[in-house]
């Protein structure tokens, strides 16, 4: 594992399991952050992303506290995913706190666009990722 990045609110590692996998954590400090600095981090991994040319994303938001904005959704189909789909992203996992998972929701990979899952520990968001 290389840690790329770290401040307060998050930090990106190079994980080089049986493929590269990018992986983000939220810290505890996200209940400080603004709706600037959540899109700022996510840009940032876009960028990590596109830079180490990684398909195969993971990020962490068990110590994520902030309440995103009724219009996140249409910001991250808009700016952010584009950049995933356009890079070729595979599979984006994310870990969340074991209660919340009832709440999420899995997507198939369909029309180019990557297949999202969602799990409650870090192995198990791995193994997936690594599964080829």
């Amino acid at each position: 594992m290389a840690e790329l990045f770290r401040n307060s609110l998050c930090s990106f590692s190079l994980l080089t399991e049986k493929v590269p996998v990018l992986q983000f954590d939220w810290t505890e400090k996200t209940v400080e952050m603004s709706y600037e600095d959540f899109q700022t981090a996510c840009s940032n991994y876009a960028g990590f992303a596109w830079q180490y040319q990684v398909k195969h994303l993971l990020v962490d938001t068990r110590n994520f506290t902030y309440e995103l904005p009724a219009d996140f959704m249409v910001w991250r189909e808009k700016y952010l995913n584009p950049r995933y789909y356009q890079l070729g992203v595979l599979k984006f996992a994310y870990i969340t706190r074991p209660e919340l998972l009832q709440y999420m929701k899995d997507i198939p990979a369909e029309n180019g666009k990557f297949e999202t899952r969602n799990f409650s520990s870090l192995t198990e968001a791995l193994n997936w990722l690594n599964a080829i």
